[in-house]
């Protein structure tokens, strides 16, 4: 978990709920299913993080009875409630988790992230059709952060462990934003990019299969036309 402040939580899911977004018009910059099995595999990660599951080989296993109770920034509910559907259904592969989750994930990232006060919904004038609103940052700046950190920290070479999921988890889904064009052309050699994944490698194996699996379950659904 990144170190709140700023308007952030400093949770990964939040971070990149937000990163997807707009500031100005709250459009996200990726399609709802691509979005979805992001989010999907940044929610899977925060449990990694709070040392509750592990991914060996493809299968999220749960390694923790419970979730850290002192820590309840990290453990918020929307995560007691991902780890009570692992606790309940063991040992499933994770694009099993990736397809499942990403159908609520958005939604429930943004509720996440209202009840912090950080993001509003506004209704959208084509409500009738099926159009609910988008979702606007209370803060442009603090919206904006989590992606200009992200660029600085891989620039400067600092990245840590949620500034490493955070890219990687835009590398997987094909989000282009406009603070990460020079990482993004640094680390287009894919040997520059493994290299830079050498600390989740080392220390983090579960993370980094977690966005190797995410990365495949996004180009299945391209292949397959499904991305809407």
């Amino acid at each position: 978990m990144a170190e709140a402040g700023q308007g952030r939580t400093g949770r990964l899911a939040d971070d990149f709920f937000l990163m997807v977004h707009d500031d100005l018009s709250g459009r996200p910059r990726l399609s709802d299913r691509i979005f979805g099995i992001g989010l999907a595999g940044a929610l899977l990660s925060e449990l990694v993080v709070l040392q509750a599951i592990d991914v060996v080989k493809g299968v999220v296993r749960q390694i923790a009875d419970r979730l850290p109770a002192g820590d309840t920034d990290a453990a918020s509910p929307l995560i007691a409630d991902v780890f009570r559907d692992v606790q309940a259904e063991q040992s499933l592969p994770v694009r099993d988790w990736l397809n499942y989750l990403s159908q609520r994930a958005s939604d429930d990232v943004a509720r996440r992230l209202e009840a912090e006060g950080l993001v509003y919904l506004k209704p959208s004038p084509f409500k009738a059709l099926g159009r609910p609103g988008r979702w606007l940052p209370h803060d442009l700046a603090s919206a904006g952060w989590p992606a200009i950190d992200v660029k600085l920290k891989i620039y400067n070479g600092r990245a840590d462990q949620h500034t490493l999921m955070l890219f990687g988890l835009a590398r997987a889904t094909g989000l282009k934003h406009p603070s990460l064009w020079e990482v993004e052309d640094r680390l287009q050699d894919p040997a520059a990019w493994e290299q830079t994944l050498r600390p989740l490698a080392d220390h983090h194996p579960s993370l980094l299969e977690l966005l190797a699996h995410t990365e495949v379950v996004v180009g299945s659904a391209v292949t397959s036309g499904r991305i809407s």
